[in-house]
C-alpha cells in the first residue's frame, strides 16, 4: 500500500467513519468494484454500500466509471480510489470550514443573544423578543449574553485555518 493510500484510507476513517475506510481499503486492495461486490466483500448492507461511497465521492475520496449493462439495462457504477492527492482534499475540507465559520461569526456577530439561567438555553434576540424576554420553555427571566468570547474563538479558529496551506 502506497503513502497515498494509505492517507486516503486514514482520511476516509476520520472524515466518514469505520465503514468508509473498509471500503477504500477494500478499493486498494482490488483496484474497482461494484457496489455490490463491495457489500459481499465487505459484509455490509447495500444501502449504506452506496450512502458511504456517495459521501466518499462528495469529499473527492473516490471516483467511479459507469458502464451499461446491456442485458439488464441499467448502468453499473464500477468505484475506484481517486487519482488526486489528498492534500487537494484536505485543502477543500479546509476551504469550507473557513466559509461556514464566517457565516457564523457574522451571525453572532449581527445578533444579540440571551441565555436562560434556569435551563441554560441560548436565543437570539428574536427568538425572545415575543416572549416579553421570558424563557418560553420555563418562564424564567432571561439574561443578556456576552457573546465576545464566542466570536473571539471563531475568529482565532479561522485565522488558524487560514494559515494552514496544504498544496
Amino acid at each position: 500500500m502506497s503513502e497515498k493510500d494509505q492517507v486516503l484510507a486514514i482520511l476516509a476513517r476520520k472524515i466518514h467513519g469505520e465503514v468508509a475506510g473498509r471500503i477504500i481499503e477494500r478499493l486498494i486492495k482490488v483496484g474497482e468494484a461494484t457496489d455490490e461486490q463491495l457489500s459481499q466483500a465487505l459484509g455490509i448492507e447495500i444501502g449504506t454500500i452506496r450512502r458511504v461511497l456517495n459521501e466518499l465521492y462528495e469529499s473527492r475520496l473516490v471516483k467511479y466509471r459507469r458502464v451499461r449493462d446491456e442485458e439488464q439495462g441499467w448502468y453499473l457504477y464500477y468505484w475506484r480510489l481517486t487519482d488526486e492527492y489528498p492534500t487537494r482534499v484536505l485543502e477543500e475540507r479546509r476551504r469550507k470550514a473557513v466559509e461556514v465559520l464566517k457565516r457564523r461569526l457574522e451571525f453572532e456577530k449581527s445578533n444579540s443573544f440571551f441565555y436562560c439561567p434556569s435551563c441554560g438555553t441560548r436565543f437570539s434576540f428574536d427568538e425572545v423578543a415575543d416572549n416579553m424576554f421570558r424563557c418560553p420553555y420555563c418562564g424564567t427571566d432571561l439574561e443578556a449574553l456576552d457573546g465576545s468570547l464566542v466570536t473571539e474563538k471563531l475568529e482565532k479558529a479561522i485565522k488558524l485555518l487560514e494559515s494552514i496551506k496544504f498544496e
